[in-house]
């Protein structure tokens, strides 16, 4: 009995100490996240991931345009980042069948358009880009909201700040590094 008891208590000690290395390296885990602001070791911070101080690019994924369901002309219309799942043809009057990266949904939509992301050669007063609504003047942008959030098509209207990596778009100064230039013709 008393061998039992015994086995018992070291079990129980060997639980605690094990126990007590998980906590510790987890309190060392977060310190060091609060230091390097939660970037240590390739941790993710709001959908940023950074190895050391470089964060990685926001960019879609192989396959991934933008389309819209509005009926309206494609400048005043919203895209979203989807695939497409059915191509447009004359079978099905000109719409094609997507899936939406936002929250998996599929819809038949009036307008796709393949897209890239921009660089400084594409930026000129009056030139058409996509740019995400609602994201003036951000500098950081999560990949997750950089495919999940809506693009609006607009005319850029002052490259005064360009210098500063930015654009105006209908008045609002947008960081190049997230606007994308269309590929196919907008109408």
């Amino acid at each position: 009995m008393k061998v039992v008891r015994a086995f018992a208590l070291v079990l129980v000690a060997a639980l605690a100490l094990a126990s007590c290395s998980t906590l510790a390296q987890g309190a060392v885990s977060g310190a060091l996240g609060a230091v390097t602001g939660g970037l240590g070791g390739g941790a993710s911070s709001g959908g940023m991931t950074a190895t050391g101080s470089a964060a990685v690019v926001v960019d879609f994924q192989s396959g991934e345009i933008l389309s819209s369901s509005d009926a309206r002309s494609m400048m005043d219309s919203s895209f979203y980042v989807s695939k497409v799942l059915t191509p447009a043809s004359a079978a099905t009057k000109n719409q094609a069948e997507v899936v939406f990266i936002s929250d998996g949904s599929k819809m038949w939509v009036n307008h796709v358009v393949g897209s890239r992301k921009a660089t400084k050669a594409d930026f000129s007063i009056g030139a058409t880009v996509f740019f995400l609504a609602g994201w003036a003047n951000h500098d950081k942008i999560s990949s997750d909201s950089y495919r999940k959030d809506r693009w609006d098509l607009g005319n850029i209207t002052s490259v005064e700040y360009l210098y500063k990596n930015q654009v105006e778009i209908g008045g609002d100064l947008y960081y190049i590094d997230y606007i994308r230039v269309p590929t196919d013709p907008i109408k």
